[in-house]
């Protein structure tokens, strides 16, 4: 009786064990935080573990953006602006991704929240920066993130795992600049001012082409508020031609070519319309001498009464020649 009891008694702890174990997450969510006077940056992420497993490059492979982490996204939250990696942050909720490779790491600001770690979506990154790569003197078997104070107002975010480790260093920011600052460019042709009004944003490390603005739709032609385009007289690209006033700029990008849209829709916000298009045109791509940043739209005078009309941003310029109608 006593032996079958005993079984009985381990069969049953056994079995509680197992269906423990089996409850336990393998990746459980965790997060850690760190306040530098009266302000809070925190991350909160899911920590896998290696099991025996091989990580960089395998689990997680090289050249392809990871979610830095298991499950959900990682999600990064600062109550305060702040530079990280050398870029302007402002205060809020972004996720935080790495782009992994054997020659070196991209860490990734971006700023859809929310989602499962496996939705990341290119177009929304606010900005990428190189962190410092080392080797851990041993095997980190559980995803490490942690946040450290190196002074008052700043410290650093470090990840570590398997025998790799990344940091990079972060500062509290009480001069923040505008991260898209307003611009505007002036020509006066054949007696006619022109005149073009837009946000100038900033590289900061991301994709453009493709990535930040995405082929084959609608773009705002810059960030924030709408562009406005605006003539005193009759301005013809072409045969096509925008009747003296006061209009609103978007862009259709293409690989060869990018489609300038001119809206009547007046000055605001930058939701399009399409039911408000005056006419749409063809923009040919040029090869840029080099690296534009931020975003620019300008003016080139060609003969007394035309033009040339051209934005860049990157490695590729958009042209379009126009003539001033008496």
């Amino acid at each position: 009786m006593y032996r079958t009891i005993l079984l009985s008694l381990t069969l049953l702890l056994a079995a509680a064990t197992s269906l423990n174990a089996q409850q336990k997450p393998l990746s459980p969510r965790d997060s850690v935080s760190l306040t530098l006077d009266t302000n809070t940056i925190s991350v909160k992420y899911g920590r896998p573990s290696m099991r025996g497993r091989t990580i960089m490059g395998d689990l997680v492979p090289w050249n392809k953006v990871w979610r830095t982490g298991a499950n959900e996204a990682t999600h990064l939250a600062t109550n305060f602006d702040m530079l990280i990696g050398g870029v302007p942050l402002p205060r809020g909720k972004y996720t935080f991704w790495t782009l992994p490779s054997p020659l070196g790491w991209k860490m990734i600001i971006n700023k859809q929240t929310g989602q499962w770690g496996t939705k990341y979506d290119e177009s929304q990154d606010f900005a990428r920066f190189d962190p410092v790569i080392a080797q851990t003197s041993a095997p980190v078997e559980t995803l490490t993130i942690a946040l450290s104070a190196t002074g008052p107002t700043s410290g650093m975010l470090t990840l570590t795992w398997e025998r790799t480790s990344l940091s990079t260093t972060f500062q509290k920011n009480d001069k923040i600049r505008p991260i898209s600052p307003l611009d505007s460019a002036v020509v006066n042709i054949g007696g006619n001012s022109i005149k073009v009004k837009h946000s100038k944003p900033f590289m900061r490390g991301r994709k453009i082409w493709g990535g930040v603005v995405p082929m084959d739709s609608v773009w705002r032609t810059g960030a924030n508020s709408a562009t406005v385009f605006s003539t005193e007289k009759n301005l013809c690209f072409g045969k096509k031609c925008i009747p003296q006033g006061s209009y609103t700029l978007y862009s259709a990008p293409g690989e060869g070519s990018l489609v300038l849209i001119v809206s009547k829709k007046g000055p605001g916000r930058a939701e399009y319309d399409k039911s408000q298009d005056l006419l749409r045109i063809d923009m040919v791509r040029e090869k840029a001498t080099g690296t534009i940043d931020p975003f620019k739209i300008w003016f080139e005078q060609t003969g007394t009464a035309s033009g040339r009309l051209k934005l860049g941003w990157d490695d590729r310029v958009y042209a379009a020649d126009f003539t001033v109608q008496p």
